[in-house]
């Protein structure tokens, strides 16, 4: 495949070889992009290829082959071959913040409440706690659940009815404002 009247490109086993005239000028593996883009993008540089030349024989986009001259003009190779920046850790969640949600967590909170009172996302709590950062406290006891029929039945027992059972849920109603 010719990308100029001097450039030609010969796919060999596991490499692409590029050669001016007969003389080899690059080699790289089939699978290193890196190298693929730092060598197109430098040839395109040096005036050796123009832009529609990769874009035509290598079938990537115009904005591909541009974006890679860009990295090459303003960081040379080197911006092909860095390596790469790990995942960048969330700033929300800092050393100073963990203890208190923690403690929030310990006490009985949800993440929700946890949102209400610090402005901290409560997905992003949830992402912490299965991440492993931050740990919801174990369950005590098996929790007894009762039938509706249960319910019901105590209920009717009562004097007043269901007012009097659950004075808990009364409680909850009152305090807590939607």
């Amino acid at each position: 495949m010719y990308l100029s009247s001097s450039i030609v490109v010969k796919p060999f086993e596991d490499y692409i070889y590029y050669f001016n005239g007969e003389m080899p000028i690059y080699k790289h593996r089939k699978d290193d992009y890196k190298s693929f883009r730092f060598i197109t993008s430098q040839m395109v540089v040096l005036g050796n290829v123009k832009q529609v030349d990769i874009i035509k024989v290598f079938k990537v986009s115009k904005a591909s082959v541009k974006r890679w001259v860009k990295v090459y003009r303003g960081e040379g190779p080197a911006g092909f071959f860095h390596p790469r920046q790990g995942k960048k850790s969330g700033n929300v969640l800092t050393k100073e913040v963990l203890p208190e949600i923690q403690t929030r967590l310990n006490c009985g909170d949800t993440p929700k409440e946890i949102e209400d009172a610090y402005g901290i996302k409560a997905d992003t709590i949830r992402k912490a706690i299965q991440s492993g950062r931050l740990s919801r406290p174990p369950v005590t006891g098996p929790i007894e659940e009762k039938t509706q029929a249960q319910r019901n039945q105590e209920d009717s027992k009562a004097s007043l009815g269901m007012g009097c059972t659950n004075t808990q849920g009364r409680i909850d109603a009152i305090t807590k404002k939607k």
